[in-house]
C-alpha cells in the first residue's frame, strides 16, 4: 500500500474544554493549533481534531508536534490523547499519547491503538493543562492506518538454589551455576537471570581481601558464561563483585546471545550498613539496555526496597527488570523476633506489586532458590520456585494490558504522573545549602 494511502484525512476541528470558566483561548496560526492560558490556575482545554474512525480492530497511529513557552510546569502542562467517539461524538474510549523525543525544537507525541467497536470518529485531543500563563502550539498532526504490534515473544528464566556441600571457591561456584545455565538451555530459555554476587557467594572474604576477590568485567571469571551464552544462544544476567581500579562495586552484568557484555549496572542502594562499611562503592544511575528487541534493566537485592529502583528504568523504557537478590527484609512475619522468617506470600506480594506498578516483567533470582520467579505487568505469578533450581515462563512484550476504555495501563500510568509535584523526592526535603 502506498505511504499516502494510509493517511486518514482530517474531517473537522472543534474547541474543547470541560467548562467555560477554565477554558483556554484557542486560535489557528497558519498550520498551528494554538492554546493560550486564560489566566486561571485551573485552565484546561484546547482542540479536538476529529477524523473518521476506521473499522473496529484495525490500528491507527497518531503523531503531533508541540512547542510551548512560559507555561508553568513544562511537560506537566501539556496533554495529548486519542479519543474514540460514537455517532453522537461522545467518548467511548481513549489512549494517552506520550512525548517520544525532541526534534527540530518540537516535542513529538506519538501513540497507536486499535479502533474500538462502536467508534464512528476519533479525535486528537490537544490540551494545555493547569497553567495560569503561557501557550502551547501544536503542529503537523498526522493520523495513519497502522499495523498491529508484532508479537515479541521471549522465554524468561530465573535460577537459584543452595550451594552443594563442600569447599567454597569461585571455581566451584562457576561450575554450579553453569549447571543451572545448562538446565535453562535445555528449556530454550532466551534470558536467564542468576543470583547476587554468585561467584563469590559462600567464599570467605574479609574486608581487606575484598579488592582481591573482586573481578574485572569482562574478565577471566566472566568468560565461561560469555562462552556459554555464545554457544547456546542464551542471554544471561547475574551479579558479581566488580573491580574498578581502587573501587569495588556490586555489579549486575548483562550478556547477550553473542556472548558480549552489553550492560553493567552498579548497585545503587547498598545493603546498610554491611556493604557500605565493607568499602563497596554504589552506582548512581539506572541504565536501560537493548537486548535484541527488548529493553532490559537490572536491580540488585536492596534496590528492591526503594520503589524508584524500578520506576526510573521503567520510565526510561525498560520492559524487563532482572533482580539478582539474596532476600528482602520486608518478606517476614516475625519482625520482632531475633531471626526473621521468610514469608513466601509477602515475597510474592512485593514482586507482583513492583511488576504491576511499573508495567515490567520482573525476573527475580534468589540465592537460596525458594521464591525465584517471573512476575508479569498484570501482577501475575508466571512461575515461581518451590524447590526447583530453574523456572521459566513465556511472555509477549507487545501484549500490554488494557483498561475497559481501550487505553493501556502503562500509557495511563505515565500520562497521569505529575513529576514536577514530586520535587521532594529529588532532594528538596533537604535543599543543598551551599549552592547559590
Amino acid at each position: 500500500m502506498p505511504a499516502r494511502a494510509s493517511l486518514i484525512r482530517l474531517k473537522t476541528t472543534r474547541r474543547w474544554a470541560p467548562r467555560l470558566a477554565i477554558a483556554p483561548k484557542t486560535r489557528r496560526d497558519g498550520d498551528e493549533f494554538v492554546v493560550t492560558s486564560n489566566g486561571s490556575a485551573g485552565c484546561y482545554g484546547g482542540w479536538d481534531l476529529v477524523y473518521p474512525a476506521p473499522r473496529a480492530g484495525s490500528w491507527v497511529r497518531l503523531r503531533v508536534r508541540a512547542r510551548w513557552q512560559d507555561i508553568e510546569r513544562g511537560y506537566d502542562s501539556v496533554n495529548v490523547a486519542l479519543v474514540w467517539l460514537n455517532g453522537r461524538r461522545q467518548m467511548i474510549g481513549w489512549q494517552p499519547l506520550l512525548p517520544e523525543k525532541v526534534e527540530k525544537r518540537h516535542v513529538l507525541y506519538e501513540g497507536r491503538a486499535p479502533a474500538l467497536e462502536g467508534a464512528k470518529f476519533l479525535a486528537a485531543r490537544l490540551l494545555l493543562a493547569w497553567s495560569s500563563r503561557g501557550e502551547v502550539r501544536f503542529s503537523s498532526p498526522e493520523l495513519r492506518r497502522a499495523t498491529a504490534p508484532r508479537p515479541r515473544r521471549m522465554r524468561l528464566g530465573a535460577g537459584g538454589g543452595p550451594l552443594p556441600p563442600g569447599k567454597r571457591a569461585v571455581r566451584n561456584n562457576t561450575e554450579f551455576y553453569l549447571g543451572m545455565c545448562r538446565e535453562a538451555a535445555q528449556q530454550n530459555v532466551d534470558l536467564l537471570c542468576l543470583p547476587e554476587i554468585m561467584l563469590s557467594w559462600g567464599v570467605r572474604i574479609d574486608d581487606d581481601g575484598l579488592p582481591r576477590a573482586a573481578m574485572r568485567v569482562p574478565g577471566k571469571e566472566i568468560a565461561p558464561f560469555q562462552q556459554f551464552a555464545r554457544r547456546h544462544r542464551m542471554a544471561l544476567c547475574f551479579s558479581v563483585l566488580e573491580k574498578n581500579e581502587e573501587l569495588v562495586h556490586n555489579t549486575a552484568i548483562l550478556i547477550d546471545k553473542n556472548g558480549e557484555v552489553v550492560g553493567k549496572y552498579r548497585k545503587v542502594h547498598l545493603a546498610q550498613p554491611n556493604e557500605v562499611w565493607q568499602g563497596i562503592t554504589p552506582g548512581h544511575d539506572f541504565p536501560v539496555f537493548s537486548l535484541g528487541n527488548a529493553k532490559v534493566a537490572m536491580n540488585i537485592c536492596m534496590d528492591s526496597s526503594a520503589l524508584e529502583s524500578v520506576r526510573v528504568p521503567a520510565r526510561k523504557g525498560a520492559e524487563i527488570v532482572c533482580l539478582p537478590i539474596m532476600g528482602d527484609h520486608r518478606a517476614s512475619t516475625s519482625w520482632h523476633e531475633p531471626r526473621h522468617d521468610f514469608d513466601i506470600e509477602r515475597w510474592r506480594m512485593i514482586q507482583c506489586v513492583r511488576a504491576m506498578d511499573n508495567h515490567v516483567h520482573m525476573v527475580v533470582s534468589r540465592n537460596m532458590g525458594y521464591g525465584t520467579g517471573i512476575f508479569s505487568p498484570r501482577g501475575e505469578v508466571l512461575a515461581m520456585s518451590g524447590g526447583r533450581r530453574v523456572v521459566w515462563a513465556d511472555v509477549d512484550l507487545a501484549d500490554l494490558p488494557r483498561t475497559r476504555a481501550g487505553a493501556t495501563f502503562q500509557g495511563i500510568c505515565w500520562y497521569e504522573r505529575r513529576e514536577p509535584a514530586y520535587a521532594e523526592l529529588a532532594g528538596s526535603f533537604l535543599p543543598e545549602p551551599f549552592v547559590a
